[in-house]
């Protein structure tokens, strides 16, 4: 199920607020110390967040559904990330501190990765052969 997939309740039941995954990992992320969002963010990530809670506003407009499918992609791929660095540093995850800036780093640096492997594969470290230049 994609966070898009807006929970619409039938006309001949009561309106429910919505408690599902997306909601789960929406407040997860609100509460999460290491991760950060600038306070317009935050701010309509908690209107959101309360219109899913009130039982009459189960429904969220599209735009509001974009802003928060974006922003737990972010925060599944930081905890993915976070994850990692605390394996490869071999201590718990509480004891590291990962915040949203080491995982933006860590981000651009995987990119540039990628995007070097991408040129290695098509190309070689080796020079071109340089033409032959002849004095007569």
């Amino acid at each position: 199920m994609t966070l898009l997939n807006v929970v619409a309740s039938s006309s001949s039941s009561p309106p429910h607020p919505v408690d599902d995954a997306r909601v789960q990992l929406l407040r997860s992320l609100l509460a999460d110390r290491d991760w950060s969002q600038d306070s317009i963010l935050r701010t309509r990530l908690l209107q959101a967040l309360a219109s899913l809670r009130d039982p009459a506003g189960a429904s969220l407009d599209e735009a509001t559904w974009l802003m928060v499918a974006d922003e737990t992609a972010r925060y599944l791929d930081f905890r993915r990330l976070r994850t990692l660095e605390a394996k490869l540093r071999g201590c718990p995850q509480e004891a590291l501190r990962y915040t949203r800036a080491d995982w933006e780093a860590a981000r651009h640096a995987e990119a540039a990765l990628e995007s070097h492997l991408r040129h290695v594969r098509f190309s070689s470290y080796a020079p071109e052969p340089v033409p032959m230049f002849r004095i007569h």
